[in-house]
């Protein structure tokens, strides 16, 4: 899969607490299919350490962008666990794309 934001990199797969999600190796964007971001969130905080390393992407942040799993435009919406950080999501697979930065933003970490 692409990235949908930077798009110059293919999303590598990386697996915490038994959850695969995929990030890109350039801005550290996140992508995670229906429910495995919520199954992260339970998890406790240092186990996402090594998810949430990303920094905010500038203007890549602001940027809309394509489902990375169908193509779909994704919507930009205010998370319900922090109204700072924006998400994008699919309406289509319901996955959520996390720019750099916005887990560590999310769990606190």
């Amino acid at each position: 899969m692409l990235c949908p934001k930077c798009k110059t990199s293919t999303l590598s797969a990386t697996t915490v607490k038994e959850t695969q999600v995929d990030q890109c190796r350039t801005c550290k964007g996140l992508w995670f299919d229906e429910r495995e971001l919520s199954a992260l969130l339970a998890a406790d905080a240092p186990a996402l350490r090594p998810l949430a390393r990303g920094n905010d992407a500038g203007d890549l942040t602001a940027r809309r962008g394509d489902c990375p799993r169908d193509g779909t435009a994704m919507l930009r919406v205010f998370s319900a666990m922090n109204r700072n950080v924006v998400v994008d999501t699919c309406p289509a697979c319901r996955g959520i794309w996390l720019d750099g930065g916005e887990l560590a933003a999310l769990v606190g970490a």
